[in-house]
């Protein structure tokens, strides 16, 4: 009897030593090499969002799929040229404007709350807005300044550039790059490697649309109700309430702050319409867009995405934060996939759902 239970418990030991070696490595890679292991998965999650549309144009049309991936790509620059010839001009001004515009809300905001005795240890803390910009006032080391911002923009472009052709390439040709991480496994282990690859592609395609479609709602929805409530560069607001939902609970926070800000130098009243304007936002993310969305896309617990968000902003800054949540989706597949199911044997629904016709195919 014990004889027919050591293929079994050699293998659950076999896959428990795995994830746990995989979960060490994950740490040690994020925590050394933290900058470029979020940059190459950035570029995995445009390669899947890229594959995700290249399979969507497949499904609809007998194109085949290099023939769609390149229409893709040609049909988002587009895209984005388009929109930057007919707006670019426009959100330029009010960015500038908003910049402007910052300091004396900050003053009046400081003004206002100097009025309150409970305020005044908080107050003394800060700078006035004006001294603020006295000291970045120029000759004080500017060379070291000018510097720094070229080190930045620098490195900022270098990445970006880096997650671009990442990206493409492995949308160009999923079967090869997920066959390569197969070949590494065991044989015996080879078909389950490319399950789960397929798994957590899938995963990932459902959680992007779901996000993009929530942060369009949400971007639309705060612009339209700022513009009504008389609220200034209501368009780049919600602009920037629309791309902040791409972080979940800490984004929408994040986008009332401009928004509360350009009210204020309007007046208390503004300010109480702005902030009704927010609430009434995400109240129709949190309990229709988003419900509606999950019954197709991934679903996850709140504590797990702010616990990973928190997580990798400590770890590894903003780009941790902004990716934390596709990489809680991917270790979410993993544990339900090889823990769950292959080592303690449940019958589970992992996230991301079944796959749905011509899924299968090449998965990213």
């Amino acid at each position: 009897m014990s004889e027919s239970k050591e293929p079994s418990l050699a293998h659950r030991a076999f896959v428990a030593s795995s994830v746990a070696g995989a979960v060490v490595v994950a740490y040690l890679a994020i925590g050394y090499l933290s900058q470029v292991v979020l940059v190459i998965f950035a570029g995995v999650l445009l390669a899947v969002f890229l594959d995700g549309l290249t399979r969507l144009l497949c499904r609809h049309t007998p194109l085949p799929r290099w023939l769609s991936l390149t229409l893709v790509c040609l049909g988002l620059v587009a895209l984005f040229a388009l929109a930057g010839w007919q707006s670019g001009e426009k959100i330029g001004a009010q960015v500038r404007e908003l910049s402007e515009r910052i300091p004396v809300a900050l003053e009046r905001l400081r003004s206002w709350v100097d009025g309150y005795d409970w305020a005044q240890p908080v107050v003394t803390q800060f700078d006035k807005p004006t001294e603020v910009m006295s000291k970045v006032a120029p000759g004080a080391d500017m060379i070291g300044r000018i510097t720094g911002v070229f080190s930045v923009v620098l490195g900022a472009a270098t990445n970006i550039f880096i997650v671009l052709f990442l990206g493409i390439y492995l949308a160009a040709s999923p079967g090869l790059y997920v066959g390569g991480v197969a070949w590494l496994a065991p044989a015996p282990k080879r078909e389950r490697t490319r399950q789960v690859l397929a798994q957590l592609g899938r995963a990932l395609r459902r959680w992007l649309g779901g996000r993009f479609a929530s942060m369009a709602v949400v971007g639309v929805f705060t612009a339209v109700g700022l513009l009504i409530a008389g609220v200034p560069l209501a368009f780049i607001l919600g602009v920037i309430a629309g791309a902040l939902s791409f972080i979940p609970y800490i984004g929408p926070i994040l986008s009332v702050v401009p928004g509360l800000l350009m009210a204020l130098t309007i007046g208390p009243q503004t300010v109480l319409f702005a902030l009704m304007v927010y609430f009434a936002a995400q109240l129709l993310e949190s309990y229709l867009i988003t419900p509606l969305i999950q019954r197709r896309v991934v679903s996850m617990p709140p504590a797990v995405l702010i616990m990973a968000q928190m997580i990798m902003g400590v770890v590894a800054g903003l780009l941790g934060v902004l990716l934390a949540t596709p990489l809680a989706v991917v270790v979410i597949v993993l544990v339900q996939m090889l823990y769950l199911q292959d080592v303690r044997g449940e019958d589970i629904t992992v996230i991301g759902g079944e796959p749905a016709k011509g899924d299968d195919e090449g998965a990213v």
